[in-house]
């Protein structure tokens, strides 16, 4: 079977909604053996797909540390990973951010994927895969996002270390970083709409990213079909990053005399 993860033991921290959910959904359905990782409680979607799902919370060791054990307890091993669980704050200016906001970023978004990998490691095979689920903001700075940025470029770090690491395990580790997706996370937040709005302008393709989308991805990345594949930041942006829109380039021109340069 092509891409097949059939009988893969899969962890997905964040399973409880947004991109977690959809890989959750994609894996079991594909014929994985899923567990649902994610502080807000999932068993009712567990259930619903015959799942496993533990409470943790990754930015804690102590959680992740029990996490792996239940696993392994249950099924003996564990083939994938999928760093998914993440945190988005306020936007703010540097100027605006506090400590404490900047820290805990890091404690979720880079540190809880370091302390999953630490503890799935010891318990997997040749042949496993490690998806960390990263960000377009891990790559360019955008206003307003020092925390969030500032923590998925430390992610992406971590992935490239990791797949230098880990490689002589046979273990494979690659970040899936997207423009906005259609999210919780996403439509809850203060500014969405303009968010929404940035995306589809600046994009070849005139649109955000879907959960789906990004669970197919990791679908890939997990199989067996990309023996290869790894280290690797791979940019999911419709198109964002490949140049200047149409759309963009209308937006410009169509800007106040304000903005336009000299006398």
């Amino acid at each position: 079977m092509v891409f097949s993860v059939r009988d893969k033991v899969t962890v997905i921290t964040g399973g409880s909604s947004g991109i977690g959910e959809a890989a959750a959904r994609r894996f079991q359905a594909a014929g994985a053996r899923v567990c649902i990782a994610a502080r807000r409680d999932a068993s009712a979607l567990a259930d619903e797909l015959g799942a496993l799902f533990v409470a943790c919370d990754i930015s804690q060791e102590s959680d992740v540390r029990r996490l792996v054990g239940q696993v392994v307890d249950r099924f003996g091993r564990i083939d994938v990973l999928l760093n998914n669980a993440g945190h988005f704050g306020r936007t703010a200016s540097i100027l605006e951010r506090t400590a404490d906001e900047m820290r805990y970023s890091f404690e979720v978004n880079a540190l809880g994927a370091m302390h999953a990998m630490k503890h799935v490691v010891p318990h997997m095979r040749p042949g496993s895969a490690i998806i960390n689920t990263s960000s377009l903001g891990g790559l360019v700075g955008m206003p307003g996002y020092s925390d969030y940025a500032a923590s998925k470029f430390a992610l992406n770090g971590l992935t490239l270390v990791a797949a230098m690491e880990f490689g002589p395990l046979g273990i494979r580790v690659n970040a899936i970083c997207p423009a906005s997706v259609r999210t919780p996370m996403l439509t809850g937040q203060d500014g969405a709409e303009a968010e929404i709005a940035l995306c589809r302008t600046t994009s070849a393709l005139d649109r955000i990213i879907e959960p789906e989308e990004v669970a197919a991805m990791m679908h890939y990345l997990a199989s067996d079909d990309c023996p290869t594949v790894t280290g690797q930041l791979i940019t999911l942006d419709a198109g964002m990053r490949a140049g200047y829109s149409e759309a963009s380039i209308e937006a410009i021109l169509k800007a106040p005399a304000a903005h336009a340069t000299g006398g």
